[in-house]
């Protein structure tokens, strides 16, 4: 099976195997075992939930550290703009430009005009596309992946079209050599990221053969390096220092994003594992025929709500609103410039989303239904009270499990009292 990065890891000695982790984990990815949690690589999407939810806090985080692309000689940050809303409102989003500059970067790459291209992207594509709808947005990465693992026939719904990080980041790789006369592998680009599926976004792409960023680090770890800077700057900032090309956008940072800059009919947005995969199994079964767009994000409210942030969301949200008031700037995508760049292919994604291979079924046709009938005569064995008490999230998962050799009937608590079969 193929080897997946993950942007988190379990520490065995913090673990105390009180399956909270388990239970919240919406691709069933997590077994405890020997009163440890593990997590199954091919199953994990990265939603960052877990991280949230232990209570022992054995679940760690994994990202570059902020001095990761110090050797490079030009560095470019592209925060996702959660990142302005961490900070008070009365703070210009430029302060914190200033004081990404001031921590060793050359430029700072807002997101939100590529944002609105896109976006006006999306409608246009969607105009000339009308096949099985609802589309499905592909800028959450973990609901791409959840569809890859446990909605594979969803796979043809996710929107073709690449995410604005992704093209922000390979116009500055293919722009600044020729302006700077340096060569690519000179300049090194680091997406400052809100929760953990963006770094494996990053260091994994399931789109694509690489990303375009040569780093992925953590908003909060770098929050706590701009503080000071923020506050120094502040102190003597004037507007009269933003540069007349400086432009702010919030993006696409909250629930609805996408959909409010084009003022979208016919659309849908979704946050939360529970609520998205409730509307995923309604695009299954083929009640949202009459929708041609949802939006779906893992946290709720959005990517304001990731698992890397430092502030309370909903604070996040409330100081995004009001940084869009006070300076957020009018952006008017040039129509036929969009519709060239979607023709010639700009926006496309690299290579179309494909579903995750599972080893449950990924030997012959023959092995499969076998494992499936052994699973489906287990499950009528078991209550079927999903208690969780033998490491699995639910019965049906540890009817699975045995199938494949990964558990014994008597890790049921009720079978092990009957004596097994």
């Amino acid at each position: 099976m193929a080897q997946y990065f993950h942007a988190h890891r379990v520490v065995p000695e913090k673990c105390r195997g009180r399956m909270t982790c388990m239970r919240h984990c919406p691709s069933q990815a997590i077994r405890v075992r020997g009163g440890k949690s593990h997590i199954s690589e091919e199953k994990c999407v990265d939603c960052g939930i877990c991280l949230s939810v232990c209570p022992s806090k054995a679940i760690e985080a994994v990202s570059d550290p902020v001095d990761a692309i110090l050797h490079f000689k030009y560095r470019v940050a592209i925060p996702s703009s959660v990142l302005y809303a961490q900070f008070d409102p009365s703070i210009h989003p430029y302060i914190i430009h200033m004081a990404l500059k001031r921590i060793g970067f050359d430029e700072v790459v807002d997101l939100g005009a590529c944002c609105a291209d896109l976006a006006r992207a999306y409608v246009k594509f969607m105009e000339k596309h009308r096949r099985r709808l609802p589309f499905i947005s592909s800028d959450c990465p973990a609901m791409l992946r959840l569809i890859q693992v446990r909605y594979p026939d969803l796979v043809e719904l996710v929107m073709p079209l690449d995410v604005p990080r992704e093209l922000a980041a390979r116009e500055v790789k293919q722009e600044r050599p020729g302006r700077l006369g340096l060569r690519p592998e000179e300049i090194g680009i680091a997406y400052i990221s809100p929760c953990p599926a963006k770094v494996v976004s990053i260091k994994q792409p399931a789109e694509k053969t690489r990303s375009w960023f040569d780093a992925a680090i953590a908003i909060r770890d770098i929050y706590a390096l701009l503080v000071p800077h923020v506050a120094t700057i502040r102190e003597k900032f004037h507007e009269r220092q933003v540069p007349p090309d400086f432009v702010f956008n919030v993006g696409w940072s909250m629930l609805g994003g996408i959909t409010r800059m084009v003022n979208m009919e016919n659309w849908l947005a979704v946050a939360g594992p529970d609520h998205v995969m409730k509307i995923f199994d309604d695009i299954e079964n083929s009640r949202l025929s009459n929708i041609d767009f949802v939006e779906a994000m893992t946290c709720i409210m959005g990517c304001i709500g990731g698992s890397f942030n430092v502030e309370n969301p909903y604070v996040a949200r409330s100081n995004s609103i009001k940084q869009s008031q006070r300076y957020e700037g009018h952006l008017s995508p040039d129509d036929g410039d969009v519709a060239r760049k979607l023709e010639q292919g700009y926006f496309s994604l690299e290579n179309p989303v494909l579903p995750r291979p599972s080893k449950y079924f990924d030997t012959d046709l023959t092995t499969s239904l076998k494992r499936m009938k052994e699973s489906e005569r287990v499950f009528r064995k078991l209550p079927q009270l999903d208690c969780g008490c033998c490491g699995a999230p639910t019965c049906r998962a540890f009817a699975d499990d045995f199938a494949l050799g990964e558990a014994k009937l008597t890790d049921c608590v009720f079978l092990s009292q009957a004596g097994g079969e």
